[in-house]
């Protein structure tokens, strides 16, 4: 029972992986169609417009009790919403978009061959641990490329647009736990190869 139902757990995940990759690749083509366009056809105006996260400080003072001004603003989080206008800038960051939908896309492939190996009952073998290594370094240098996509976007803001009482300021986003996440996934990939390892010794000795 319980090696049935740890085989159901990998089928279901491996399910829902399919089903990811599917969407992921789905939105890839989309992506890559947007991007060729963006080269022959204007996208400039009010039919084409682009979300980018800012980081805001605001100068106005912040009143606290019996009116002292002892709080003020940091870095306010969000996302400004502005008609494109065709060039390198939109070119280059749908470039750099279909380059992240890539390697999502290439993460899940790797996770579909693991858990498809799970499911089969073939845990340890090299090629899972291969696999888990890749993911893992995927996942970081996808996190360190993505803050620093954050940063350029945040940058060009605080150059191109301005607001009355807010200012723009270039800022990273970096998510400490996914890197650990990362690392931790390195880590398990180890414990592959050692399992994989032993396994090829039992195989022998028998």
């Amino acid at each position: 029972m319980r090696a049935l139902g740890d085989r159901s757990i990998a089928s279901f995940v491996k399910f829902i992986l399919d089903a990811t990759w599917w969407v992921v690749a789905i939105g890839l083509v989309l992506l890559v169609g947007v991007l060729a366009c963006s080269f022959f056809v204007d996208l400039g105006g009010d039919n084409f417009t682009m979300s980018l996260p800012v980081a805001v400080q605001v100068d106005a003072p912040v009143h606290g009790p019996e009116g002292q001004i002892n709080a003020r603003f940091e870095k306010l989080r969000g996302n400004l919403r502005f008609p494109a206008r065709q060039g390198a800038f939109v070119s280059g960051s749908l470039a750099v978009v279909v380059l992240m939908f890539g390697l999502v896309l290439w993460t899940v492939t790797q996770l579909r061959h693991v858990f498809r190996s799970l499911s089969r009952r073939l845990p340890f073998i090299p090629e899972n641990a291969r696999r888990i290594r890749w993911v893992g370094f995927a996942v970081i240098f996808g996190e360190l490329a993505r803050a620093a996509l954050v940063y350029f976007w945040s940058y060009y803001t605080s150059v191109n647009f301005t607001v009355s009482g807010l200012r723009f300021a270039a800022s990273t986003d970096m998510n400490l736990i996914t890197i650990v996440g990362g690392l931790a996934i390195l880590v398990i990939a180890e414990v592959f190869q050692e399992g994989a390892r032993l396994q090829d010794e039992q195989s022998l000795t028998i």
